[in-house]
């Protein structure tokens, strides 16, 4: 076969290439992923720990260089930052249920809830982790207006049906 035999001819998968249109269920389902995750970690904010914080608060441990050298073994080389519910606490250590670890390469690890003792020597400032509903709200409404705009952009509301058009009036005279 020369190169005049396959002019004018698509030649492989070409004929059956899908169209690089999304659908709109799959464009709305990312959205919905993204706003869940926005929502499931945006909106929360991080205050300085009470002084007597009581077993069950959640709470974020950011490790100083000692910190990472002693707990290395037990969290890994490059732990950050230690999250988790406070179980107990002493003047010298607090005891932790460990849901997460950040490194400072950008990973994170979950955790099952595994108990961890963290002296009080190993850590910077300890925050506690609140839900903001101001920020929630926030989330909430420009994901609504951005679903609204999307929706209007694209006549997602607009009746399938065309409208019904009268005949004209016969014309005079005739």
């Amino acid at each position: 076969m020369n190169h005049e035999e396959f002019s004018g001819r698509l030649v492989g998968r070409a004929e059956k290439a899908r169209p690089t249109r999304l659908s709109v269920k799959r464009f709305l389902g990312g959205c919905l992923l993204a706003f869940l995750m926005g929502v499931s970690s945006g909106c929360y904010t991080y205050a300085p720990m009470p002084p007597a914080a009581a077993p069950g608060t959640v709470l974020v441990f950011p490790l100083n260089d000692q910190g990472r050298l002693i707990l290395g073994p037990s969290v890994g080389p490059s732990a950050q930052v230690i999250e988790g519910t406070l179980t107990s606490r002493t003047d010298s250590a607090y005891v932790v249920s460990v849901s997460s670890v950040s490194y400072f390469n950008g990973g994170s690890n979950k955790w099952s809830g595994e108990p961890l003792t963290i002296g009080t020597t190993l850590v910077q400032n300890v925050q506690e982790r609140q839900f903001s509903r101001s920020r929630t709200w926030l989330v909430v409404g420009a994901a609504a207006a951005a679903f609204l705009a999307l929706a209007l952009s694209r006549s997602l509301f607009s009746s399938s049906t065309p409208e019904r058009q009268t005949n004209p009036p016969p014309p005079n005279g005739s």
